[in-house]
């Protein structure tokens, strides 16, 4: 059986360094077999999440998030590193979810400004987690220190990102 990765990219800007990043993962799930659909949350905005909203639930882009989560076997999901958490765009996406993500797996990358990625990362994993979702134990960030001239060139982060898509695959 070919497993089905979503690899959703969590920001709502383009930048370059996360779409970098989960481009990186998409390839190496598919690389492994995979077969892989890419999210941009920057290309599919989603309206805030009010719980009970019928007209929300026929909203387009709340119809496409719910059916590529429900699709998919594992995720890829990628945030930026906002005030030391997730892109409020991710969060938002999983307020939408949770029977779509229940019982499935994922792994986790961030690109970040300053910091070390470890608390955008934590607080997707713990997301997922109690979505009742399984995530890999490690992870990958990449700092700003990993990208020149805008490329990602950091070998170590490169090769934890194909590991992620790889393993999740």
């Amino acid at each position: 059986m070919t497993p089905k990765i979503l690899v959703v990219c969590g920001s709502s800007r383009v930048d370059g360094k996360l779409e970098q990043l989960t481009a990186l993962a998409a390839n190496s799930a598919r690389q492994a077999g995979a077969e892989v659909r890419e999210l941009s949350l920057e290309r599919t905005p989603l309206p805030v999440m009010v719980w009970g909203d019928a007209d929300q639930a026929k909203d387009p882009a709340v119809i496409e998030v719910r059916e590529s989560a429900a699709w998919a076997d594992g995720f890829i999901l990628g945030t930026p590193e906002y005030h030391g958490s997730m892109s409020g765009a991710l969060k938002n996406w999983f307020d939408f979810l949770y029977p779509e993500l229940a019982g499935k797996f994922a792994g986790v990358v961030a690109s970040t400004g300053g910091g070390t990625g470890d608390m955008s990362i934590t607080a997707v994993k713990n997301c997922f987690q109690w979505c009742h979702g399984f995530v890999l134990p490690f992870h990958a960030a990449a700092t700003a220190t990993a990208y020149e001239a805008g490329e990602l060139r950091d070998a170590r982060v490169i090769d934890r990102v194909r590991r992620i898509g790889h393993d999740v695959a």
